[in-house]
């Protein structure tokens, strides 16, 4: 018999210990906390009464918390609460999906709702964006920017959007005031380069004037080279990876001219332009990626500007 009381007696002792480390986040009013530790549990079927109060307590006090907040912040007009309001719709969405999972019996008794905040998540994100973007543009180009302060506000942006089309630019102005002259801490990595075919598309047509007669032949020539990579940004005095930053550029090469068989006078004025221009050679693969080279540069370039 001892052998079977042993572990019974083990198992209550982990229950009564875990229900009140429960109570004790509770009462410390970490309600997330709560709802991250026991809901997946409560959806795989380990159901315990007592910690089904508790975790509905946690998941109404928190979503009321943060819907009074969000209130107040709105009150205020101001356009700097939309990053907070943002994060605090983010936190109520994270608690209501980690409960769609309760069997309907439990959501019914806890008091759940599915709640749709798509709308206002979507609104809080742009505003908080335009906000966030504008102020470190404000920031990065004041005579005495506070640099530190904007790399807060850059990873502030990038949590709400990674994809924000002003990030890079933003993390490399950033590092331009900090540093000084960013090409010392610049490393260019080449994945791929790629050269497409000399192409020479043609249309031909005939042209009169009259009795005159001519077989219109217009060339396009065309090439083009892309270079995929990253540049990989370096402190140099610690050789700490600062930020990486994706690229694709590509140059691009095209002439058009015009060919004839025939008069010229029965040519019209916008096809004896295109005769006057004559055809050029194509240029090589490596003018070509040089100048791909030179686009990075230049983006770099405007990026810091």
């Amino acid at each position: 018999m001892k052998k079977l009381i042993l572990p019974a007696v083990l198992l209550i002792g982990t229950m009564i210990t875990s229900c009140n480390t429960t109570k004790k986040l509770y009462e410390a009013k970490e309600y997330d906390q709560i709802i991250m530790k026991e809901a997946s549990r409560v959806c795989s079927g380990r159901i315990q009464p007592k910690k089904i109060d508790f975790i509905a307590a946690s998941y109404h006090e928190a979503n009321q918390a943060d819907h009074e907040r969000i209130q107040a912040l709105k009150a205020t007009g101001s356009p700097e609460v939309w990053p907070e309001i943002f994060e605090r719709y983010c936190s109520m969405k994270g608690r209501n999906d980690a409960l769609s999972c309760f069997p309907n019996e439990i959501k019914k008794r806890i008091n759940y709702t599915k709640l749709n905040l798509d709308e206002e998540l979507q609104m809080a994100r742009n505003k908080a964006e335009a906000y966030l973007a504008a102020a470190i543009s404000k920031n990065l180009g004041s005579t005495s920017p506070d640099v530190d302060q904007a790399d807060k506000m850059i990873r502030q942006l990038e949590g709400i959007n990674k994809d924000n089309s002003h990030l890079n630019g933003f993390k490399v102005k950033s590092m331009a005031k900090r540093y000084g002259d960013i090409s010392r801490l610049m490393h260019v990595e080449v994945f791929k380069k790629q050269v497409g075919p000399n192409r020479d598309e043609t249309v031909s047509f005939k042209e009169t004037n009259g009795n005159l007669t001519a077989t219109v032949t217009d060339h396009k020539l065309s090439k083009s080279a892309t270079i995929k990579g990253k540049v990989n940004f370096i402190d140099p005095s610690n050789r700490r990876l600062l930020f990486s930053m994706p690229y694709e550029v590509s140059s691009n090469f095209e002439h058009n001219y015009s060919t004839i068989e025939g008069s010229r006078e029965a040519c019209s004025e916008q096809t004896l332009e295109g005769l006057r221009k004559q055809p050029v050679p194509f240029p090589t693969d490596d003018s070509l990626i040089e100048d791909a080279k030179q686009n990075l540069t230049n983006l770099i370039y405007q990026m810091i500007q």
